[in-house]
Formats: C-alpha cells, structure tokens, sequence
C-alpha cells in the first residue's frame, strides 16, 4: 500500500520520504511548499529515540543542507516554516547542525533564524 500508515517501517522508509519532500520544496507553489514545511514536523516527529545518527550522517548532512537553503528562501513565509522544520529537526544531531548551520549563514540574505538556532541549539 502506498503512503504513510501508522507501522513505522525503519529509516529506510524515513529516508526514501525526506528525498520527496525536499524535491516539493522546490516547487512553484508556496501553497504547496508551506505543506511540505507542515509535513516535515510530522515526518521529524516519526523519528525513534535509537535512530543512529552517526551511521546515518550523510542522511542528515542531506537533510540539514536542503533546509537550510529554503531558511533562505525569497519568502519570510516559507522561511519561518522552514525555521519551524529546523527547529525540530536539530534535536537529532544539534551539533551537526550548528556546523552546517556556521558552514552557510554568510550567504543568507539575512541570519536572523540562522541566529535564532544556533541560541536553541549551541550548548
């Protein structure tokens, strides 16, 4: 069956689902790309207490970059939705998304929610 039903089916299915997301984020509609930023709480909120984030790195690497670049998107809409994403989203790794987070906040137009999650998330 297709879609997301209550058996949770591993990272695997939690990685094949972020690729799809990601891909909407680029779309032309802002509609639409508000309910992936929706969607993505709801896919964050999916992820187990034991998900391994070391040997699933390069997942998160992924996921933090393609964010990251919509926290920059042209709009403040879309940015406070993406913001929102990352704000649980950070909770799997802080660390590594602080050093993403560090790697790209020279080339946002502003740094304002760059600024505000590195305060959440900077022990």
């Amino acid at each position: 069956s297709s879609g997301i039903n209550a058996e949770y089916g591993g990272p695997e299915e939690l990685h094949k689902l972020y690729v799809e997301l990601l891909k909407r984020l680029d779309d032309s509609s802002d509609e639409l790309r508000i309910a992936v930023t929706d969607t993505f709480i709801t896919f964050f909120s999916l992820f187990p207490e034991d998900y391994d984030r070391e040997f699933y790195k390069a997942h998160l690497q992924a996921l933090f970059r393609g964010l990251l670049i919509h926290l920059d998107d042209p709009s403040p809409t879309i940015q406070e939705g993406v913001f929102k994403v990352l704000e649980i989203a950070g909770k799997i790794h802080p660390q590594y998304l602080c050093e993403h987070i560090d790697n790209v906040k020279h080339k946002h137009r502003s740094s304002l929610y760059c600024d505000k999650l590195l305060t959440i998330f900077k022990q």
